[in-house]
């Protein structure tokens, strides 16, 4: 009798698991050890991700680069057709006078397109800056076009001259003959296909622009009928 009491109690504590066996084995897979392979995997997964962007961007910008480099797009040709001047008045320090001015843009590419942008237009005696204007609208040229641009420089966009520019200047208008020079600063973006535009920021000069005035109030035009601008390295 007593030898069947000691087997069913070893028998019942034998087959009834404890607390702390049971959360061993019945333990949620969320606080179970992630494999250290896997944790690895995941953190140089990102640095390569990376790595291959980089690496995109940077053979994509070389095929462009070259492809630009293949096609070299020609600089635009720019002649000054016309330029009138009138209205001048001479009064230290200033020589105020109104300047139109005529352009032709050519774009000389066969197969590029021409955007030009953030014209500025200069108007000088020698070294002495007379008057200046910045216009506010582009020009877009297809290939092997064309286009005019005007340009009306008044007497409120007139500079300060120093004494001896402005002593000379003086002295040739007297003569009823003055050389001016004309600068032009612009943006040429060229374009062709999906290639993104390339942009260049281009000076073309048109020097020694003879004007000769025919009264004595101040009104003259270019003697030569037109001049070729020089892009200016």
């Amino acid at each position: 009798m007593e030898h069947t009491n000691n087997y069913n109690n070893r028998t019942t504590s034998d087959q009834l698991p404890t607390q702390q066996s049971f959360q061993t084995q019945y333990s949620s897979p969320s606080n179970a050890t992630r494999p250290v392979g896997s944790r690895k995997r995941r953190s140089s997964f990102v640095p390569r991700l990376t790595l291959m962007v980089v690496m995109f961007f940077f053979i994509l910008c070389l095929i462009i680069f070259i492809a630009w480099l293949v096609i070299h797009p020609l600089d635009p040709a720019i002649r000054l057709n016309s330029l009138y001047v009138s209205n001048i008045t001479v009064s230290n320090p200033q020589f105020a006078a109104n300047y139109d001015i005529e352009f032709t843009v050519n774009n000389t590419n066969k197969k590029v397109n021409l955007f030009v942008d953030q014209v500025e237009v200069i108007v000088n005696y020698r070294k002495g800056l007379l008057s200046s204007k910045i216009l506010g609208k582009s020009e877009y040229l297809g290939k092997m076009s064309e286009a005019r641009l005007k340009v009306k420089l008044r007497r409120d966009a007139v500079c300060s001259l120093k004494d001896r520019v402005l002593k000379d200047i003086s002295d040739a208008w007297s003569k009823k003959i003055v050389n001016f020079n004309v600068k032009l600063s612009l943006t040429a973006g060229f374009g062709i296909g999906v290639l993104p535009t390339k942009q260049r920021i281009m000076e073309f000069q048109c020097m020694n622009l003879t004007v000769e005035f025919f009264s004595t109030k101040g009104t003259g035009k270019l003697m030569s009928g037109g001049k070729d601008c020089l892009v200016h390295a």
